[in-house]
């Protein structure tokens, strides 16, 4: 009798399991470049909202209606460690008269008409003496 060796795998199935993966590999391209494209976008959003979070706290430190002001019109274009670009805009609410209160600090961040951040606080500002 002939002794037949069936251990292993035949070259037919090898080569049928490599194009089964391929197709699989083929299929998750997109989902991968879409994370990638995810990601770049979030970390614009991470580092605008920083920016816009320092600007708040500058205006925190030092409480005048002066500074809120040069805040609330810092209009910059800031570019972040991606190369992507976006602009900040602000408001202020009206300063107080004579005695001390809160006024109203807006501002954000902006990409390419669409908002990446807001942000708005109540900063409280001494009156005139």
């Amino acid at each position: 009798m002939c002794a037949h060796d069936d251990d292993g795998f035949s070259l037919v199935e090898v080569v049928v399991a490599v194009l089964i993966l391929g197709l699989i590999a083929i299929a998750m391209i997109p989902a991968l470049f879409g994370g990638v494209r995810y990601s770049t976008e979030q970390s614009t959003v991470a580092t605008a909202t920083r920016h816009v979070n320092a600007l708040i706290e500058q205006g925190r430190q030092t409480p005048s209606c002066a500074s809120l002001q040069t805040l609330a019109h810092y209009d910059d274009t800031l570019i972040d460690g991606t190369g992507n670009g976006y602009q900040t805009q602000g408001l202020r609410g009206a300063c107080p008269a004579a005695s001390g209160e809160a006024v109203s600090l807006e501002i954000w961040a902006t990409q390419g008409g669409r908002e990446l951040v807001r942000v708005k606080a109540l900063i409280y500002v001494p009156g005139a003496s």
